[in-house]
């Protein structure tokens, strides 16, 4: 019975290295700390906006800045693969605007949505 029970313990401890081992192997975040010269592709043409990110790990917040005033941002980078929301003031109605981007040393591609409204792309390359 004893061997038993030291058998089944043992099967746990090694079922549950793989799991373990998997977070260990997680990619480290990049890096997108500082200010990046952003350019929004949208129906109306391109827009200008400079995005600045703090990091810490994977969470992000920051601001973007644009020719409309400036919006607080909060979001994750995980491995290459940052997402981040801005909220914007509408004629009184709060509207977030959703990013998502791969990102590939200091230069991210990407997407973002308009709040259901409409989207468009989105590239940016960090200043210098």
């Amino acid at each position: 019975m004893k061997k038993i029970l030291v058998v089944t313990v043992a099967c746990l401890f090694l079922a549950a290295v793989p799991a373990f081992s998997q977070d260990a192997a997680k990619p480290a975040p990049a890096n997108v700390a500082g200010a990046w010269d952003t350019t929004l592709e949208s129906p109306q043409g391109p827009m200008q906006v400079v995005t600045t990110f703090k990091q810490d790990g994977e969470k992000i917040t920051g601001t973007q800045t644009s020719p409309m005033g400036e919006a607080p941002l909060e979001g994750t980078v995980v491995g290459n693969e940052i997402k981040f929301t801005i909220k914007i003031d509408m004629q009184g109605n709060q509207m977030v605007i959703s990013f998502t981007a791969k990102v590939e040393g200091d230069a991210m591609t990407g997407t973002f949505d308009f709040g259901g409204m409409g989207s468009g792309s989105w590239s940016a390359k960090k200043k210098q």
